[in-house]
Order: structure tokens, then sequence, then C-alpha cells
């Protein structure tokens, strides 16, 4: 069976005003796709999935709704209302995305809708949970306490997701210096000594002939071997987006993968654990929490176990039984949410769930960094080290058989 997951839709809608606008969202199909944008005022005029494009499009600053949120909760604190807030900030950012999302607000808000309805015309902006926290805080009348709890777990998802990502990319970085310095020696340094080693009447050592070979293949097919290389990238991506059973598979073995799946899996479960627990205490209940929940994390296949477990749920089973078929939870977390939910405290343990989960990963982060330079010159240095001595043991050998 093809596992569920969020599809990407670019849409054109018309606003009760008349006015156009673009954007894409993610949604689990074209009709949820469409009803969210229906829910947020607005009238559809195209909806389809979106395309593979390699333009560079204008998106806002992943910290736009943290810092939207802090200020906004500042603001409301200190006895200012939420449009002549939303008119302040419009008018100090005036530039960028950032400054059309400000105004969309403060236009949307002076017509008479909540702050939640306007978000809602932003889904490229805005998550599910953000429009819902700010839904609950107006409804209870505690949007300012709401706003800085939401900014406190935007901000810690946030850096938790730059960290990740910073961390990701030193391997990237690495492989492309090995390339560099392998293709560096291979294309300029080795040709000199291929012609002498034609004349050596002696047998070239097998690290020579494997490097001769290796010489000859990519005189032959290096460019078939990029264009292979390039479209297989391409075909990838494309399943990527468009298979559902692809997308979970792949995700899957990310999680699982040696040293990084646990990196990844404790960055996860930090922000799944600290967005229920927020969304919890502002007063929604279990089911209508892991609806939004779901829409937090990008892995397919954590949001497939997510998915079942709220079915599970709606059938009323406990949390922490409904989630032990999911890999989302390590057994000790399971024991916790059951404690809790015993104690009638479900959301302060996912908050001491998330608190461990930070430090986990934090441990697992400063191992890697600590570990990655020795691994990474040591791994450089073999593949340099190989070349070099490939190129001058068949000299050593001539000079001893010449002697």
């Amino acid at each position: 069976m093809s596992a569920n997951v969020m599809t990407e839709f670019d849409y054109k809608a018309r606003d009760a005003a008349g006015r156009m606008s673009r954007g894409r969202l993610r949604a689990a199909s074209k009709r949820e796709a469409a009803k969210r944008l229906s829910e947020g005022g607005l009238f559809v005029v195209r909806l389809r999935p979106a395309r593979m494009t390699w333009r560079l499009e204008s998106k806002p600053d992943r910290r736009f709704p943290v810092l939207l949120c802090r200020r906004l909760a500042v603001m409301l604190s200190a006895g200012v209302t939420i449009g002549e807030a939303l008119r302040v900030l419009s008018e100090q950012e005036t530039k960028g995305t950032g400054g059309q999302v400000l105004k969309g607000l403060y236009r949307s808000v002076s017509d008479g809708e909540r702050l939640s309805e306007a978000m809602g015309q932003w889904p490229q902006v805005f998550a599910p949970r953000i429009m819902a926290l700010v839904d609950a805080g107006e409804r209870s009348g505690s949007l300012d306490i709401l706003l800085e709890r939401l900014a406190d777990s935007l901000e810690s998802d946030y850096a938790a997701r730059e960290k990740l990502l910073t961390l990701m990319m030193y391997p990237c970085v690495l492989a492309a210096a090995v390339v560099m310095a392998a293709g560096f020696l291979l294309m300029f340094v080795f040709p000199v000594f291929v012609s002498m080693f034609q004349a050596l009447s002696i047998e070239l050592p097998l690290p020579t002939r494997f490097l001769l070979g290796a010489y000859d293949f990519l005189g032959d097919y290096g460019l078939l071997l990029l264009i292979a290389l390039v479209a297989s990238a391409v075909c990838v991506m494309w399943l990527y987006r468009r298979k559902d059973a692809f997308r979970v598979r792949v995700d899957r073995g990310l999680i699982r993968f040696p040293v990084w799946g646990k990196l990844i899996l404790a960055a996860e479960r930090t922000s799944l654990s600290d967005t229920l627990s927020v969304l919890l205490s502002s007063g929604l209940v279990i089911d209508q929490a892991l609806s939004i929940v779901q829409g937090v994390t990008e892995n397919a296949f954590l949001r497939q176990g997510l998915r079942r477990a709220h079915s599970e749920v709606q059938k009323g089973y406990p949390l922490s039984q409904a989630l032990r078929r999911s890999e989302l939870f390590a057994p000790m977390h399971l024991e916790l949410l059951a404690t809790g939910e015993a104690a009638g405290e479900l959301e302060t343990m996912l908050a001491k769930i998330a608190s461990y989960c930070r430090l986990d990963m934090d441990t697992r982060a400063e191992r890697i960094r600590v570990l990655l330079p020795p691994v990474a010159l040591l791994i450089l240095g073999s593949v340099v080290g190989f070349i070099i001595f490939s190129t001058v043991l068949p000299l050593l050998d001539s000079m001893t058989a010449f002697m």
C-alpha cells in the first residue's frame, strides 16, 4: 500500500477583496490543499502538483516566523493591539518577502480577520502548528503567552535544524575536496609519468596498474559517467518528490544510517516532543495535536508513523501505546509517556522528553564535530597518498633494478 505522504502544490487564488495570490503549500492530497486554502479565505483559481524547477525563488527567511512571534508577544504583553503591532512591524520591514507578508497580515487584520485566519493566506510561510496555536491563543485570550511559547519552540527547532545542516555539510565539503584533489593529480600530475611508465621495461606494480586503468577509464568514459551521475540524481529527486513509497523508503534509510541517522532522529524527536507539549498546553486535545504535528516533520517515514498513531488514538488507545509501532520514540520515552498519561501530566512529560532528546542531540553533534576533522584528514591524506605512492613506486622499482 502506498504511504500517504505530504505533497507540494502550486496554487493561484483570490481573496474576498479580489486580490490575486500565488504560492506553494504542502498537503496530503489535492482535496486537503483546497480545503486549507478555503479555510484561509481564499478562492482557488488553479491548484496542481508543484513542478520541479531550477529557477531561484524568493522565499522568506526561515527565522521570519520566530522573529514575528517574538516581536508580537512583546508588543501584545505591553498592551499594544494586534492591528497596531502589525502596522508598526510592516512599516519597519518594507523590503523582501517578509515585508510583503507583514503588509498582507496587516491588511487582513484591518479588514476584521483574526490573526490565525490572516496567517492562513500565507501557508508557505506559516506552518499549520503556528496557525493552530495562534487560533488557540485568540480563543483563550492569552495570545501573548502562547506566542512567546511558540517562539521558544520555533527557535529551538530552528537551532536544531541549523546545527544538523551544518554537520551534514562537512561530509559534502570533504567529498568535494577528495574529488578535486584526486582529479587534479590524475589530470595534471599523473599524465606526466604515463609515457615514462610505458617506456619502462619492468612490470608495473598493482597500485600503478590500478591507477592507469582508472586514468584510461576516465579518459574514455568520463563524460558518459558524469552524464549518468547527473541523470541518476535528477531521477532520484523526481522519484523522491513524486513517488510516496520511494520517499518513505529513503527517509527510513536516513534515520537508520550509521552515526548520522541517530542525530537526525534525535533532532526529529526534539522537535515533535516540544511541539506536542506546546499544543497540548494550549488546550488542544491529543487528537487535534497529533493531526497538526504531522506537518512538523519532513521525514515521510516518521510522518507515516504519526498518522498511524493518530488513527489508533482516535480508536481510543493511549498515546504511549499508539506510538509503539513507530520508530519515533525509544522504549524509555514510551515509558515516560505512559507515566505522564497515568499522572495526567502528558504535556509536562513531553517537555521533559524534548529536553532529554535535545541533550542527546547536542552530545552526538559535539562528538561528530570533534571526530570529523581527523577523519577528514585521514581520508584526504589516504587518497592523495595512494596516488603519489602509485606514481613513485615504479620509479623506485626501476632504480632498484638498474642498481
